[in-house]
């Protein structure tokens, strides 16, 4: 075999080695990542709860806001006198 021949094959060595070498590193990091999946995945659950427990939370405020504000025009309403029939008479324009 002459040079070329035996940098070709040097070369092509180097070459399957590599691709041997980052196969096996890409299936060693995707089996690693798939055990930290459960983990991420709780910690996402949780975090979720504790944002539905907050909408919850906020609902439920809103609509004692609601309630509060139906009261209160409520009252209003009822403190307001009507006014006598004589009254209504001398407001009302002469058309």
């Amino acid at each position: 075999m002459n040079g070329e021949q035996v940098a070709a094959v040097i070369m092509t060595a180097l070459i399957a080695i590599g691709v041997t070498i980052s196969m096996v590193a890409l299936a060693w990091a995707s089996r690693r990542t798939d055990r930290l999946k459960p983990q991420r995945l709780e910690a996402l659950e949780q975090r979720l709860e504790r944002v539905e427990q907050a909408i919850d939370t906020v609902a439920v405020e809103v609509e004692r806001i609601g309630e509060a504000h139906r009261f209160t025009a409520k009252l209003l309403t009822e403190r307001l006198d009507p006014l006598p029939v004589d009254a209504k008479a001398d407001r009302e324009p002469n058309g």
